[in-house]
C-alpha cells in the first residue's frame, strides 16, 4: 500500500482559493449561472459560460465582464455531442486544461416553444415531447457534459463537477403551494413539471454513479440541489410555499455561491459521491 501522499493546504484561504483554475458553467448566462460564474471569478477562477443563446451569452458576459472581465463564453447546444465536443475543445485550446465543470443548465418555460403552458401542463395532460425535451437537456445534457469533461479531468489527475440538483429531486414537489387555499390566497397557473422532479433526481443518482466511477482518477464529483430564490414572488405564493420551509423564508440573492466555491475549492477535497441541499430545512419534513 503506497503511503498517502494528497495534502490539503493549512491556509482556509487557500483551500477556498480558486487562482488560475478554468471553471465551465452549462447554462451560464441563465439567473443562477451567473451568479455561479461571479463566484468562482472573486475567487481567482476564469469562468466559461456555456449557452445556448448567443444574445443571452452576450449580455452575461457584459454584465459579468464589468466586474470580472476575465469572463469567458462559449455558444454550446449540450443535448448535442458535437456542439459541446467543439466548445470545449476551444476552451482546452485557449486554457490547456478544465478544471472545476457546473452542470447547471436545464429546461425552463422559455425553452417550451416560448409556451409556458406546455411547459406547466398537470402531469395527465403533458406532451411526451416536453417530457422528452426536460429529460434530455436537465439529465442527458448532464450526462454528455459529464463524458466530455470527465475523462479531461481524469487524464490531469484532477476536477471538481458540480451537477445542479433540487430540492424537489430529493423530495416530491408539493403541488398544494399552486392551489388555491379557500382563504384568499387564488392559487398560481404554474407548478413543478413531474419531468423536472424526475430528471433532477436522476442528477442526483448520476452524481454518486460517476463519484464511484472516477473517485481513483482524482476527479471528485458532487450535486448542489438549492432550493427556489425570492425573486419579487406573489405574497401568498410565498405564504404558502415559507409555510413548508422551517426557515420560513426561500433562499436569497447571490446565498448560493459561498456552497459552489466550497465545492469546486479544495475546501470538499475529500467530498465526492454527496448531494449538498440548501432549502432551509424544506426536505426533512
Amino acid at each position: 500500500m503506497s503511503v498517502q501522499s494528497f495534502q490539503s493546504p493549512a491556509s482556509v484561504r487557500q483551500q477556498f482559493d480558486l487562482s488560475g483554475r478554468v471553471c465551465i458553467i452549462t447554462g451560464g448566462a441563465g439567473f443562477l449561472g451567473r451568479q455561479f460564474a461571479e463566484a468562482v471569478a472573486e475567487m481567482g477562477a476564469t469562468p466559461v459560460l456555456f449557452d445556448l443563446l448567443p444574445d443571452a451569452l452576450a449580455k452575461a458576459q457584459a454584465e459579468i465582464g464589468a466586474t470580472y472581465p476575465n469572463c469567458e463564453t462559449e455558444q454550446a447546444d449540450i443535448t448535442d455531442e458535437a456542439s459541446l465536443r467543439s466548445s470545449v475543445d476551444r476552451v482546452l485550446t485557449r486554457h490547456k486544461r478544465i478544471d472545476v465543470l457546473i452542470n447547471n443548465a436545464a429546461l425552463t418555460k422559455y425553452g417550451c416553444d416560448a409556451d409556458p403552458e406546455k411547459f406547466f401542463a398537470p402531469f395527465e395532460k403533458t406532451s411526451r415531447a416536453v417530457w422528452e425535451q426536460g429529460l434530455e437537456v436537465n439529465l442527458t445534457g448532464t450526462a454528455l457534459a459529464c463524458q466530455v469533461v470527465g475523462p479531461i479531468m481524469a487524464a490531469q489527475g484532477a476536477g471538481s463537477i458540480i451537477n445542479i440538483g433540487s430540492d424537489v429531486g430529493v423530495i416530491s414537489p408539493d403541488q398544494r403551494i399552486y392551489a388555491p387555499d379557500g382563504k384568499g390566497y387564488e392559487g398560481q397557473d404554474f407548478n413543478t413539471p413531474a419531468f423536472y422532479a424526475v430528471s433532477k433526481a436522476g442528477v442526483i443518482h448520476l452524481t454518486k454513479f460517476l463519484a464511484t466511477t472516477w473517485a481513483d482518477k482524482g476527479v471528485r464529483v458532487n450535486a448542489f440541489s438549492p432550493a427556489g430564490v425570492f425573486r419579487d414572488h406573489e405574497e401568498g405564493f410565498y405564504r404558502m410555499l415559507t409555510s413548508r420551509i422551517p426557515m420560513g423564508r426561500m433562499g436569497a440573492v447571490n446565498e448560493y455561491k459561498g456552497a459552489i466555491v466550497f465545492l469546486a475549492s479544495d475546501a470538499s477535497s475529500f467530498m465526492t459521491g454527496h448531494n449538498l441541499v440548501m432549502d432551509g430545512g424544506r426536505t426533512i419534513w
